[in-house]
């Protein structure tokens, strides 16, 4: 599992730090729950009318549609699939509202640097701090760019 933040984001906005700490712990959460395939667990990081685009456009409109989608995937995923996710950038809009940037790459327990992963995502998210906890609001992937 790798959640990183540039430093220079960080560094450039010191009242978001603890903020920034929360959407982190949130993102490592979202990975262990795909990785232990505990679908209830990884739509409980959703607001309850979040959406969740696949590449293909395909839309899970709410958090009952993410936990039903993701409970079918994990019965016939590889077992040894891995969730990781990584931020590029985070951007807050209000104090409560932020916008993240990054990659969701999909790789087997274990893989080496090199190894090419199975899937590989850029992601946009918007998250909403809500009774103190960060939450999805929107989830948007999209296939890198190829050359």
């Amino acid at each position: 599992m790798a959640v990183s933040i540039p430093g220079r984001a960080q560094n450039q906005d010191k009242k978001h730090s603890a903020d920034i700490a929360a959407i982190k712990q949130a993102a490592a959460e979202l990975d262990a729950a795909y990785n232990r395939r505990d679908a209830e667990a990884f739509s409980k990081i959703f607001l309850e009318d979040a959406d969740f685009q696949w590449h293909s456009g395909a839309l899970l409109k709410n958090r009952k549609e993410i936990d039903e989608h993701f409970a079918n995937a994990f019965k016939v995923m590889p077992a040894d699939y891995r969730h990781i996710t990584t931020f590029q950038r985070l951007r807050f809009l209000s104090p409560d509202i932020a916008i993240g940037d990054g990659t969701v790459v999909i790789a087997h327990a274990g893989v080496a640097e090199d190894e090419k992963p199975y899937f590989s995502f850029l992601f946009t998210i918007v998250g909403q701090k809500v009774k103190g906890q960060w939450k999805l609001a929107a989830v948007r992937l999209m296939f890198p760019k190829t050359e």
